[in-house]
């Protein structure tokens, strides 16, 4: 009997990527729920299972438990997974290092996506970073500052537009819907300043 042909899905880069991201949040979860030993998987997340399981419970709140994970709570990074580079080795250290991976309750989970909530990220780990002076906090600060780098938009388009229409947009800052309806019709500015120069005459 010959094998059903299916489209073979494209590998994309983000496509490996999701699949790198899916098979470590499977062993972190074999290793902290299921306290499998992981042991290629253990430097990455920097602690044995007793004290990650501990660093966890140290974050539950009201009637969280172990025995209520993924319904109630799920792991969540503190800087998203899509901000590392998963062929950097020290790169994958921080990215699943205990201190980067925080209870969340589910019904607080962000909506954002992967994107990076800066100023949060960088409060979460200056407050722990003043207080312990565990080094991974440092180098998780180092990251974020790369990534606010990184996500600078240029307004230099946006800074000629405007500059170079000033006195335009100053003079219509004001409009109307007549005005803006005469001025899309094809007026020039000092028209339409005419058209409702005259229009007001007449009702007088």
């Amino acid at each position: 009997m010959r094998k059903k042909w299916t489209r073979k899905e494209e590998e994309t880069p983000d496509l490996l990527k999701f699949r790198e991201k899916r098979k470590w949040q499977i062993n972190l979860r074999r290793y902290v729920i299921q306290q499998n030993p992981a042991y290629f998987y253990a430097p990455y997340f920097g602690l044995d299972i007793k004290n990650m399981r501990l660093w966890f419970e140290c974050q539950f709140t009201n009637d969280l438990s172990w025995d209520n994970f993924g319904k109630k709570w799920q792991f969540d990074h503190v800087v998203p997974v899509a901000y590392f580079d998963f062929s950097n080795r020290e790169e994958l250290k921080l990215c699943w290092n205990f201190i980067n991976i925080r209870v969340e309750p589910i019904q607080h989970a962000r909506t954002g996506g992967n994107r990076i909530d800066v100023l949060a990220s960088k409060n979460y780990f200056e407050e722990l970073y003043r207080n312990t002076g565990y080094q991974v906090c440092k180098k998780l600060l180092d990251k974020i500052e790369e990534i606010k780098t990184s996500e600078i938009i240029s307004t230099k388009g946006q800074k000629e537009f405007i500059n170079e229409r000033k006195e335009f947009l100053e003079g219509i800052e004001n409009y109307t819907e007549l005005e803006f309806e005469f001025l899309n019709r094809g007026k020039s500015v000092e028209d339409v300043r005419k058209e409702i120069k005259s229009l007001s005459e007449i009702k007088l």
